[in-house]
Order: structure tokens, then C-alpha cells, then sequence
């Protein structure tokens, strides 16, 4: 295949058109996941082009997190983001299966809770009751994805509890005990990973996380579900389609 070529008469940056080029290898597979990139020297030698320009078409793409520059190594093409697209109510087995992957759990903890104010405001009305509380690593293809936190009302939550919860899917148990879902509030802020979430997640300390804050409301209108999920920011990404 004939290698692009950089045109300096054109509009677009030189930077841009090889940080284009590069992205092109990474889509058709030429520069796989996990693979190191050529150096800065044969890339300039490569595409005759200044060192600034190479730094500034790799720092694009740095920043697009599609490619991670390692520290003694030189810079590899990152793993593809998983995409989840908003305005559809799913959980993560639904999501991973829907994209290919093999969807998977592990247990932190489980157990009977006092629920924190915040979730005892929105899922139990501010009613003094305890909850069924959740923690698991979400894998996918047996990489840890994120670290999922669910309180559920303890006359829906004990159903989970006869169940393999390093692979259930909480939403078809609902709904195979008669519970459909109306709709749910979602919420998406940022937060950092602290020193112990980060060796959950094979990540480093203050590493940047996608936090998805979730009430998840059946038919009736009664909220069932309060959860919040932190997922790694280099590995997942939210996108909407906006229409006007």
C-alpha cells in the first residue's frame, strides 16, 4: 500500500495531516494495540518533517488516548475505548455482550448495610432502612473495566443473594421475578482513582475515572436501584447523538 503523502500547500496543518495518517494506521490495524510506534527519528526520516511536527501529531493523539507514551519504552497504541452511547437503559453485562466482549464480575463485598445519606435520600425516600449493598470489579474479556458500587432495597436485594453474582445480570433477574424498568437519572462526573482503586483497576494513583451515578426506577415509578460506577477513563468513553 502506497504511503500517504504530506502536502505543505494545503490548509491543514502538517501536524494534523500526519496525526491524521497515524490515526488511519491505528483504525485499518497497520499500528495494532499494545504495539510500539516507530521512533520520533525514523519517523521523521520517514515522512521528512520536523521533530515538532512528529511531537505535536503524537500529542494529539496522546490526548485523543490512542496512543500512551511509556516511560523508557517510547509510545504504543493504546487498547480501544469502549464506547457506550446514552439514552438506552442497560447494564454492563448487556453493554459488553452488545459489543463483543465477555462480560464478567469480581465479588468485593457484599452484605446487609446502613446505607450512606445519600443513598438512603434517594432510594429510600430518607426512610431508615437498611439496603443490600454491592461492590464488584467489572471485567471485560477478564480486564478489570471498573469498580461498580449497588444498594438495592433488601426485599429486591435478597434475590441476588441466590444468585452467582460474578455473573448476574441484574436486570434480568428483575425481570424474571416480575419487575420491569421504567427509566432511570443518570449522572456522569470525574473523580481519581485512590491508591486502593487503582491496584483494583491496574491503573496509578489519581489516574483520572468516569464516574456514572444511576436511580434506576421501575414501572411503578418506585426507585429499586442506587448505584455508582467508576470506570477507567482510558479504557471507557460516553457518547451522545445530539439532534436540533
Amino acid at each position: 500500500m502506497m504511503e500517504p503523502m504530506l502536502n505543505p500547500k494545503l490548509p491543514v496543518p502538517l501536524y494534523h495531516q500526519l496525526k491524521e495518517i497515524f490515526d488511519a494506521k491505528i483504525a485499518n490495524g497497520e499500528w495494532k494495540p499494545g504495539q510500539l510506534i516507530p521512533t520520533e527519528n525514523e519517523l521523521i526520516a520517514q515522512y521528512k518533517v520536523s521533530r515538532t511536527t512528529v511531537r505535536e501529531a503524537v500529542t494529539a493523539l496522546v490526548n485523543e488516548g490512542k496512543l500512551e507514551k511509556k516511560q523508557g519504552k517510547g509510545t504504543l497504541v493504546c487498547n480501544p475505548k469502549l464506547v457506550e452511547r446514552l439514552g438506552r437503559l442497560t447494564g454492563f453485562t448487556e453493554e459488553m455482550i452488545a459489543k463483543g466482549f465477555v462480560p464478567g464480575a469480581k465479588v468485593l463485598e457484599v452484605g446487609e448495610i446502613d446505607p450512606p445519606p445519600v443513598v438512603r435520600e434517594r432510594l429510600l425516600s430518607g426512610k431508615e432502612e437498611k439496603v443490600l449493598h454491592i461492590q464488584r470489579i467489572r471485567l471485560a474479556n477478564e480486564e478489570p473495566i471498573a469498580i461498580e458500587r449497588t444498594y438495592w432495597p433488601l426485599e429486591i436485594g435478597r434475590w441476588f443473594l441466590q444468585e452467582d453474582l460474578e455473573n448476574i445480570a441484574f436486570y434480568s433477574v428483575l425481570e424474571q421475578h416480575g419487575i420491569q424498568l421504567r427509566d432511570a437519572d443518570e449522572g456522569i462526573s470525574s473523580t481519581a482513582a485512590s491508591k486502593k482503586d487503582a491496584q483494583l483497576l491496574n491503573i496509578k494513583e489519581r489516574d483520572p475515572l468516569l464516574r456514572m451515578e444511576r436511580i434506576t426506577y421501575a414501572l411503578n415509578g418506585m426507585p429499586i436501584e442506587y448505584t455508582f460506577t467508576d470506570y477507567r477513563s482510558d479504557r471507557y468513553t460516553y457518547r451522545v447523538h445530539l439532534h436540533r
